[in-house]
């Protein structure tokens, strides 16, 4: 407002003609109420009057005691634009040595202007006092003529205004609210002397989207993202408010909520529409005050409880449960002590020993990585290992596995004459590493590998990223000499084209078939024979994971399975159990009491 009116030549002329000392203020308001006034501008002859007693951009308050200590100069300002009314006052100024009197008169509600006459009691200063009032009713009118011009920029300043506000508080990509919206509504509700009642927040998250936008690209994800925000967006009311969290999160938040069933009915329905659409998600839900009164805390609880159904079953609505809570916070706890055994060396690798089924010849060793620790014990990998690829620790880790069963394997062979395989597993994120193959080469360099001494373990989740390049990336390993072995085949999302697929060497059938193989109805017992004739016919080795019985090894035997590993030949052992074994004690196998 203050740079329209300064730009109004007419107002510029006109005060700049006038000798007479002129300040310009705007009110302030707070709840409807003038509480000050801003100084937009004073004139030459003001500046020139009373020096130093006034600058653009401050408030009236800051120093109308300076003019005048025995006038209340800030509620005669007040008075003049609350009343419409001209306010003035005769005074003494020390600063100008002589009488004087000032003058507040109003320009409707929107400017308040001040002006300073000398006082003297002769009739030729009176008739000066009165021709300056005269001009100054000119003034006024002048600025009043431009009222309608002003409204028109201010309105349009309006309009800019709300088009910024609208920006700052809603998503680019789906026009739902943003996080930003999110962070303001949550403390309004918060904060509000009203809030007597549940809310919740419901964290929902797409499912693979990682898939559709590595297989379909990120513009068909998108369009996924707004086709659920256009869902989201039928839900909205009063008391239900939905949010792009960023990504493929989306918030809906609940209010005045009677119980929580509410939460549910209206998490189901959601996801109900969604699957209608296509479109799955997991999701959690946190409730205010039960959960938290935080809403930081609520947002985190819900985002667990939406981890939680994203880790067991996706598709799927759960609520926050304080156990949940402990698992992130063992999670956290993991995920520091990975970086600490990393700097510490205190991850180890065992050996599990595979066997020829015909022969009873060893084929070789799988290098496992294994971790004890002081306080939480041996931990399993299936919980650190995820952990450590999610923070891209898995690729500092993955490296020093590498570089320790390719050192053991050059020992073994030097000292004992050992020709069998060394399989090292190496993770889908360890393995899109831009100079992993180089790494590689130069690590069986310096330990004098023989390529075919070494095999590269992976399991499908290699192809959930970019398929080609990966496909590439293990035909250039083959072409090496080495060889690839496929982990876990028939679980998860196993599919028979990752055989064409995929240029391996061996194929590791999963333990899940071989723990019911001696069943009577004979159904794993067939799939197997059905995988093991297949892959042999393609010229591909098979490995038999967790045989553990004498009867297991007899039916793989007989469905001419080739290799197997598990606790009936051998668990997984240190490197010098290993060693004595190799050297001729093969009771080191048999006394083994190493962690599985």
């Amino acid at each position: 407002m203050k740079k329209d009116l300064l730009q109004l030549e007419e107002f510029k002329e006109i005060v700049e003609m006038v000798s007479t000392p002129i300040l310009v203020g705007k009110p302030l308001y707070d709840d409807g109420c003038v509480v000050d006034f801003e100084i937009l501008y004073a004139n030459k002859a003001y500046e020139k009057k009373i020096p130093n007693t006034s600058k653009v951009g401050s408030k009236l308050s800051s120093f109308v005691t300076r003019i005048a200590q025995d006038v209340d100069w800030l509620t005669k300002g007040i008075e003049t634009i609350t009343t419409g009314q001209t306010m003035d006052a005769t005074y003494y100024s020390v600063i100008a040595n002589s009488w004087l009197h000032g003058t507040f008169t109003p320009v409707k509600d929107k400017f308040l202007i001040f002006t300073i006459a000398d006082i003297t009691r002769d009739k030729q200063n009176e008739e000066q006092l009165r021709r300056q009032n005269l001009r100054l009713a000119t003034l006024t009118e002048e600025i009043s003529r431009s009222r309608e011009s002003l409204q028109q920029q201010l309105d349009s300043i309006q309009d800019l205004n709300e088009e910024l506000q609208f920006t700052a508080y809603h998503d680019y990509l789906t026009g739902l609210n943003n996080k930003q919206r999110l962070k303001k509504d949550l403390k309004e509700l918060l904060n509000s002397t009203k809030q007597n009642k549940k809310f919740g927040v419901i964290m929902l998250d797409i499912d693979n989207m990682k898939l559709i936008n590595d297989s379909e690209g990120h513009k068909a994800g998108d369009e996924v993202i707004c086709r659920a925000a256009a869902i989201l967006k039928r839900f909205q009311k009063q008391n239900i408010q939905c949010y792009h969290f960023g990504g493929d999160e989306f918030i809906v938040l609940v209010k005045n909520i009677s119980s929580k069933n509410t939460l549910l009915t209206v998490g189901d329905t959601i996801l109900e529409v969604c699957n209608d659409q296509g479109i799955d998600f997991s999701a959690g839900i946190a409730v205010y005050p039960d959960d938290s009164k935080d809403s930081d805390e609520l947002l985190k609880f819900a985002d667990m409880a939406m981890y939680d159904v994203k880790r067991r079953t996706k598709n799927d609505i759960a609520f926050f449960q304080l156990m949940m809570q402990d698992k992130f916070m063992r999670r956290l706890n993991i995920q520091s002590k990975i970086t600490d055994a990393m700097e510490h060396n205190i991850f180890q690798l065992y050996y599990q020993p595979q066997f020829e089924v015909k022969t009873g010849k060893l084929r070789g060793f799988e290098a496992l990585l294994r971790w004890y620790d002081d306080e939480l014990g041996w931990i399993n990998p299936e919980q650190f290992i995820p952990i450590a690829e999610e923070t891209q620790l898995v690729v500092e880790l993955g490296d020093w596995v590498m570089r320790t069963a390719l050192n053991t394997l050059h020992k073994w062979t030097k000292k004992y004459n050992f020709n069998g395989i060394m399989s090292v597993n190496v993770s889908p994120v360890q393995l899109k590493k831009p100079n992993f193959i180089f790494e590689l080469a130069e690590m069986m360099r310096e330990n004098k590998i023989r390529s075919e001494n070494l095999e590269i373990e992976i399991t499908e989740g290699v192809l959930i990223d970019n398929k080609e390049e990966t496909v590439r990336l293990l035909q250039q390993i083959r072409d090496m000499g080495i060889g690839i072995s496929l982990d876990d085949f028939g679980t998860g999302y196993s599919s028979l084209s990752y055989l064409q697929i995929l240029p391996i060497t061996t194929l590791k059938i999963d333990k899940s078939f071989i723990s019911n193989i001696t069943e009577k109805d004979g159904v794993e017992a067939n799939i197997t024979n059905s995988i093991v004739s297949m892959v042999t016919k393609m010229g591909l080795d098979t490995i038999a994971e967790g045989v553990e019985n004498p009867e297991q090894l007899q039916i793989l035997s007989d469905i001419n399975c080739r290799n197997v590993q598990g606790f009936l030949k051998g668990k997984p052992m240190p490197e010098g159990r290993c060693s004595a074994y190799l050297a001729g004690d093969s009771s080191a196998i048999l006394t083994n009491k190493s962690p599985e």
